[in-house]
């Protein structure tokens, strides 16, 4: 069985800049990053890294200030002790399903 070869379409600098644009706002109402160019790109009918690279290219991502960045951080290193502690308890420690031995 042969896989559809997807087709894309031409688009100029105007649609690009508009799909910037609209992925920016987005990203600035809150919503991810992949899941604002995922739904740019789906009106357009392009392919998401499509869309994340005119973003990225444009210099306009927004980014996560400092704030959001160490709360993350503090949410990330509090997980990773709570799951330390975990494996130590229950004796699982490093041993992952499927690891080579």
């Amino acid at each position: 069985m042969s896989k559809v070869r997807r087709r894309y379409r031409i688009v100029d600098e105007n649609i690009k800049d508009a799909a910037i644009g609209t992925a920016v706002k987005s990203i600035k109402a809150g919503e991810s990053f992949t899941a604002a160019c995922a739904a740019v790109a789906d009106v357009l009918d392009v392919s998401d890294s499509a869309v994340r690279s005119w973003v990225n290219a444009s210099g306009l991502r927004p980014q996560p200030s400092w704030e959001v960045a160490r709360k993350l951080q503090t949410q990330l290193d509090a997980a990773t002790e709570l799951t330390r502690r975990l494996e130590a308890r229950l004796g699982t420690g490093t041993q992952r399903s499927g690891a080579a031995e």
